[in-house]
């Protein structure tokens, strides 16, 4: 039975008012993804802020919000996807 992964539990309380939180091991998202910095977003998986922005959709509007984004981190590798609640 394959172990189901857990959302670090700072991460959890810290962005999950704001955001879903998904994890995985591989790419939410086909291709090669961009290498921009993150702003800070955590890692789902491991909590370290050494993450990468690999993509992301924002709404249409001038003061245009996120409403997704997909994350890798530099530490344990790892994928995390925030999608706007």
């Amino acid at each position: 039975m394959k172990k189901k992964q857990t959302i670090n539990l700072l991460v959890k309380a810290q962005m999950g008012q704001e955001w879903s939180i998904e994890i995985d091991k591989k790419p939410f998202t086909e291709g090669e993804g961009g290498n921009m910095p993150s702003l800070g977003y955590p890692c789902g998986f491991c909590g370290s802020k050494e993450t990468k922005l690999r993509f992301a959709k924002s709404t249409e509007e001038e003061l245009s919000s996120l409403e997704w984004m997909e994350l890798q981190c530099k530490s344990c590798k790892s994928y995390t996807l925030y999608t706007k609640k």
